[in-house]
């Protein structure tokens, strides 16, 4: 932490103003390590509850939450707060959300260090969602020596990734013909984060397993559609229905099995994905979709906890039995 002792005052979590030291001046942030790890954190996942970040860092969390605030007011300006979150209802009381400022992304870059293009995203509670799952996923691995994260840099790396998948413009889309109730329809479907694998070592013997990312659903867009036009449900289990059927996971990725998890924010809306899915295959189910469910970031219930539940707790299928990714 800085040397120079700070001036207690009461602010609101909101603002962007400097904290003031003893001599009344703004206090400045010389970026540690420390700090040079959770830029790189937010790099990866765009927007991290401080209770997510204190997972990943460790260390005294009181501490780290008056770091990130330093991080985060003038002059410093390496971090921001997501103004969205403020629509939740019990925001004042949640752990703050914090994205990565300019000057953080800056400061990487001078380390030579990758720093994705800052985008616009028009969905916060979506996003959010997306990188609390994937960050769940990276803890559980984490925290169990058994099971090792398969990124999507190294999996781009390997011999057994084509190489049109390499050089092609957006490697992770995947190129798909199907049919939809009579239509066909041709087109790429691209999952909500980057595709990633698990190695896992259990009794002595390495297995493998491959996802194309995960599909978030906020329950924004329909179960089914009147056209297959438009985005819904059912398009995605006919898309990577036939993925899996005409083996496309093996020539675009140089997978060996795929398995595609379902996250959604009620149980309502799980019963219903699962239900769709038993009817489209005539009650046989599937093996590789997988289905659970995490709150809304605008629901009441208590926010996900920064853990490696993810990997921990068993996944729904339809008509198998649940499927422990750590077992």
């Amino acid at each position: 932490m800085d040397a120079i002792a700070e001036k207690s005052r009461r602010a609101s979590r909101w603002s962007r103003d400097p904290v003031l030291g003893a001599t009344g001046a703004p206090v400045v942030v010389r970026p540690t390590e420390r700090d040079f790890e959770i830029f790189r954190l937010l790099a990866r996942f765009r927007y991290l509850p401080s209770d997510y970040i204190h997972a990943f860092v460790g260390g005294s969390e009181k501490a780290l939450s008056h770091r990130l605030n330093l991080l985060s007011r003038k002059p410093n300006l390496f971090l921001s707060r997501p103004y969205q979150q403020r629509h939740s209802a019990d925001a004042n009381c949640r752990p703050l959300i914090y994205q990565l400022d300019e000057r953080g992304a800056r400061a990487l870059r001078e380390r030579g260090l990758p720093v994705p293009s800052k985008s616009y995203h028009r969905n916060f509670t979506h996003e959010l969602m997306v990188a609390q799952i994937t960050a769940s996923i990276e803890l559980g691995t984490r925290e169990n020596p058994a099971i090792r994260l398969i990124t999507w840099s190294e999996i781009l790396a390997s011999k057994h990734t084509p190489k049109a998948t390499r050089e092609a413009v957006n490697p992770a889309a995947i190129p798909i013909t199907y049919s939809l109730r009579g239509e066909r329809r041709a087109g790429e479907v691209l999952a909500d984060a980057r595709p990633f694998g698990l190695e896992r070592t259990i009794d002595g013997k390495r297995s493998y397993l491959f996802f194309p990312g995960v599909e978030a659903d906020c329950a924004t867009e329909p179960l089914d559609a009147s056209t297959i036009e438009r985005s819904s449900i059912v398009r995605k289990f006919a898309a990577y229905t036939a993925i899996a059927e005409q083996g496309i996971y093996r020539s675009h990725f140089g997978f060996p099995n795929f398995l595609v998890p379902i996250i959604t924010t009620n149980t309502a809306r799980l019963q219903s994905m699962m239900e769709l899915l038993e009817r489209l295959t005539a009650g046989r189910g599937s093996k590789m979709f997988l289905f659970k469910t995490v709150a809304a970031f605008t629901a009441p219930e208590k926010p996900p906890a920064p853990n490696g539940h993810m990997l921990a707790v068993p996944w729904q299928r339809v008509g198998f039995p649940p499927l422990c990714l750590v077992a």
